[in-house]
């Protein structure tokens, strides 16, 4: 019983620590819905509650989507494949 309070101490103390340094590296001004030293005490104070709400409401959203979605085109839409299947079969 010990092991699992430690080990989620340990995670709880991750948590913090993660969220402090991700709130200290945000710009203040696109930082959500309050200003930067409450999500500090709130981050501080309420663990682990403070923590998950700023990454869930105070982080700030990224401009430029990580990695665009690539877009699916079914071979027989695609003119490329069907110009390359005519191609092979001597058409």
């Amino acid at each position: 019983m010990a092991q699992v309070f430690a080990t989620l101490l340990l995670l709880d103390v991750a948590l913090v620590m993660i969220a402090l340094v991700d709130c200290l590296r945000a710009d203040e001004s696109a930082i959500r819905t309050a200003p930067w030293a409450a999500w500090m005490f709130a981050i501080l104070l309420l663990s682990p509650i403070g923590a998950i709400a700023w990454f869930v409401k105070g982080r700030p959203v990224p401009a430029v989507p990580l990695r665009p979605r690539p877009v699916f085109v079914a071979p027989d839409d695609n003119p490329e494949f069907l110009k390359s299947l005519a191609d092979r079969l001597g058409q």
